[in-house]
């Protein structure tokens, strides 16, 4: 199969990570991904369940969006988690807490490199699951480049107490467009009694977010909830295109 995008290695001192690139000609802004294997095509995905986002944008006509995909590695637990997890006592080994490393790559690197080589007015994020704190982390650093962030399952649950400290401080651009997303049959553990908690922890978790963010004085703020979806690309790919169609638009 003829991949309809362009790989590049970025990397900053020891920092390297593999982008996949997919730029129209007509693109004048630009979707970052995280886990940017997962992004395009299901033969290259993790467990072989993609976003499928070309068909999505081929499906809604759109022309004027790149994407950004910016692959994860054996540490993306540490790139994405902003703060070492709180999950012990369910026998979980403590991970994360170096996230700052992975967003001065992505403001340092990434954004000046699509900036200089594609001259994109603005960009979106948009991150799934552990993804998602990492687009959470990264919109409260109000980068005025970011205009729109998809926060979908995102676990505040695995650092409980470091995000109730981190909301007290942390405000969130009230002009930018934000889309949360959860599912209600979000299983991602074989811990018995982790599996109590999580599947109302991630609907919780993603009702905090939108208060947090509403705090903020945010608007333009779409938060979907459905009943039975569970934790994987299949179910992220309706939200994505509404985000993808949206983030066309502004």
């Amino acid at each position: 199969m003829k991949r309809k995008y362009e790989i590049a290695v970025l990397s900053k001192g020891g920092f390297a990570r593999t982008v996949r690139i997919y730029a129209p000609k007509k693109a004048d802004r630009a979707i970052i991904m995280h886990d940017g294997q997962n992004v395009f095509y299901d033969e290259d995905a993790t467990y072989k369940k993609s976003w499928r986002a070309l068909d999505a944008f081929k499906a809604a006509g759109i022309k004027n969006t790149a994407i950004i995909g910016i692959d994860s590695t054996a540490t993306r637990d540490y790139d994405y988690m902003p703060f070492p997890s709180e999950l012990d006592e369910y026998g979980i080994p403590t991970t994360g807490g170096k996230a700052d490393a992975y967003m001065e790559y992505l403001e340092e690197i990434i954004i000046p490199y699509l900036d200089k080589r594609f001259g994109f007015k603005f960009y979106g994020m948009l991150g799934s699951s552990n993804g998602g704190l990492a687009t959470l982390y990264f919109a409260a650093r109000k980068n005025a480049r970011v205009k729109a962030y998809g926060l979908f399952s995102t676990p505040l649950f695995v650092s409980p107490k470091a995000f109730a400290e981190f909301f007290k401080t942390a405000t969130f651009d009230a002009d930018a467009y934000y889309k949360v997303y959860v599912g209600g049959n979000e299983i991602t553990t074989d811990k018995p009694e982790l599996m109590k908690i999580e599947e109302q922890s991630f609907v919780t978790d993603s009702y905090v977010i939108t208060d947090e963010l509403r705090k903020s004085g945010v608007v333009d703020l779409d938060l979907t909830v459905t009943n039975v979806a569970k934790h994987d690309e299949l179910a992220w790919r309706a939200p994505a295109r509404e985000f993808y169609k949206k983030f066309s638009l502004l």
